[in-house]
């Protein structure tokens, strides 16, 4: 026995050269389209040789890093790559706990079940080799006896049943997790620990990303508008994140980091050809391909938190990206559900209008005009919500204007009549060298509303591009901008309504250009 411990003592400062400790993940930086994950393993001290085992095989190998605390000196790294079937420690599934733990339940059933059934054989043999009035002595009780153990039976293979439901689909994601994840990496790292500390191991991906989703909620009575901050975040990775720190950043690293160079600005005269030829390149031109848009779907989950939940959001805005912090521990399975977060909330002021396009539509659409709130808001889906009603969804894309605009849905209570094209055409000039058309447009607008509106009326009015072409506009009454959205010809009136009360806006037009000229863009 005393040679036993000595042998025992003699091995313990080998087997703390080299370690395999469990490792975890405990940090994740996610990106829009990729994610940093960060594991940490307790490193004993004087250990020689430490193991990150069972990693997914998808992670980039030229992101990996390494970092150790204080009395840790790193050495060489190195990186393995094997099938899963060789690596038995690797063979286990996050799902075997439940897994088990159903299957014992199913066992137990099934135990129950057969004990069932052996008493009901028995009870079905009772009395063969007896004679006839004992039987009739006990038949109530053989009676009572096989009624409660058909009765545990069926119980029992009711129970079986539902432990089935809730085994099948972990054991298929079981079984399918381990199909998509075929290959794990071990990364051996030497060092040499003077002290015990912690060992981190940095690595990126490309399996994980998040997506943002915005909802906006205008109150009209109040002129405001609170916009709320959301993310999708999914994952394929190969590796469950469990209770991981988690951060959601709006850099895009994928994206291209500079910009081509210019080219030079060239001109020459093009050489003559001939007509036949060029009706020759005009039949070989090919019509252009429609371009493919791809639409991706999202879905959400929810994770649960014990004991009072804190979910202020923590958000440090940088010089050139916003980085978000999830409060609490956050649990992300691999199979790329989806897992959503509440980012925060802004309440901006509204200035609400109701915006009309007649020559398109004799329809009202209600707008609200706000500030660009500061910091980096990356493109996503907005839900629109208008005095709590749902009216609809768009995109938010916010550029580099100072103000924004969101439409709001239909406004109802604003009646848009748009009366009948006036059209008048005639020659005009030297012995008839010119011809003219006169176009008049008008609307009528009634507020239905039991409040003053602002109006807002776009009309496109003719410009023209060529100097023979004239243009003589006259608007009543005169609109407030002649260039809106800095879109020439593009006028806008904008004006009060008061409740019950109507407005005519009208626009009339002349154009002239010369007699023999095929003139793009008359309607």
């Amino acid at each position: 026995m005393k040679n036993i411990s000595l042998v025992v003592l003699a091995l313990l400062p080998s087997l703390a050269l080299a370690q395999t400790p469990a490792s975890k993940i405990t940090q994740v930086l996610v990106y829009p389209g990729g994610a940093k994950v960060e594991r940490a393993a307790k490193v004993a001290a004087g250990a020689r040789e430490l193991k990150f085992t069972c990693l997914p095989a998808r992670f980039d190998l030229d992101s990996l890093q390494v970092q150790a605390d204080a009395g840790i000196v790193i050495g060489d790294i190195s990186v393995q790559t094997l099938e899963r079937v060789r690596a038995p420690e690797c063979a286990t599934s996050p799902l075997d706990t439940r897994i088990r733990e159903l299957e014992d339940q199913k066992a137990a059933i099934a135990a129950e079940d057969a004990a069932q059934a052996l008493v009901l054989g028995y009870l079905k043999n009772y009395g063969k080799d007896k004679p006839s009035s004992p039987i009739a002595s006990t038949a109530e009780q053989l009676r009572r006896t096989g009624q409660d153990a058909l009765q545990r039976q069926h119980q029992a293979q009711r129970r079986a049943e539902v432990i089935e439901k809730q085994l099948a689909p972990l054991v298929a994601e079981r079984e399918r997790l381990i199909a998509a994840n075929p290959q794990v990496r071990t990364v051996q790292i030497r060092l040499a620990a003077q002290a015990e500390g912690e060992l981190r191991l940095f690595y990126r991906l490309k399996q994980a990303g998040w997506t943002p989703v915005y909802r906006a909620y205008l109150d009209t009575n109040k002129s405001q508008l609170r916009l709320e901050r959301h993310a999708q975040v999914a994952q394929t990775s190969g590796e469950d994140w469990t209770n991981v720190n988690l951060r959601l950043s709006t850099a895009q690293p994928n994206l291209a980091n500079r910009i081509n160079p210019p080219y030079p600005w060239t001109l020459d005269i093009r050489p003559p050809i001939s007509a036949n030829k060029y009706e020759m390149q005009l039949a070989a031109a090919p019509a252009p391909m429609a371009k493919m848009i791809t639409v991706t779907g999202s879905r959400r989950s929810a994770d649960d938190e014990e004991g009072a939940p804190n979910f202020d959001v923590s958000v440090f805005q940088g010089e050139f990206a916003a980085e978000f912090v999830v409060p609490g521990k956050v649990s992300l399975s691999s199979d790329g559900q989806r897992g959503g977060f509440a980012l925060g909330n802004q309440t901006l002021e509204a200035h609400i209008k109701v915006h009309v396009q007649p020559q398109q539509e004799a329809q009202a659409y209600l707008l609200a005009e706000l500030t660009r709130p500061a910091g980096s808001w990356p493109a996503g889906n907005l839900q629109l919500f208008r005095d709590g009603d749902f009216v609809g969804q768009s995109q938010l894309r916010m550029d580099s204007e100072e103000r924004m605009e969101l439409f709001f849905g239909r406004d109802e209570m604003v009646r848009v009549q748009t009366e009948p094209e006036q059209r008048d055409a005639a020659n005009k000039g030297f012995i008839g060298s010119r011809a003219e058309q006169k176009i008049g447009h008008a609307y009528v607008l009634e507020n239905l509303h039991k409040k003053a509106i602002t109006l807002q009326v776009l009309e496109s009015s003719p410009v023209a591009r060529h100097e023979d072409i004239r243009v003589q506009t006259q608007f009543s009454p005169k609109p407030a901008q002649d260039t809106w959205h800095k879109q020439p010809g593009i006028i806008a009136w904008q004006l009060p309504l008061e409740p019950g009360k109507t407005v005519r806006l009208s626009a009339d037009y002349v154009i002239s250009y010369p007699k023999d000229a095929i003139v793009n863009g008359l309607r």
